[in-house]
């Protein structure tokens, strides 16, 4: 019975137009949570074996990138 009077009151809050599906799904960022992520020297770890999504291991910043693009540090080189 619950189920059914949930559905019934976000059916009406969607038909009024104070309910939609794409402000469920928008990720609320603080802004100590922007501004800790400018400020962080990051330094990127991978979080799954492709190697392919990367991690800031402090603040838990997250990118994706393609493995063949990244440069490998040459041993050889005198820089």
């Amino acid at each position: 019975m619950y189920i059914i009077e949930l559905i019934a009151q976000v059916s009406t809050k969607f038909k009024s137009g104070e309910f939609s599906f794409s402000k469920l799904f928008e990720k609320k960022i603080p802004k100590d949570e922007v501004q800790s992520e400018q400020k962080c020297e990051h330094i990127f770890v991978p979080i799954d074996s492709t190697k392919k999504v990367l991690a800031c291991s402090k603040c838990g910043y997250i990118i994706k990138v393609d493995p063949k693009k990244i440069k490998k540090p040459n041993p050889f080189s005198k820089d």
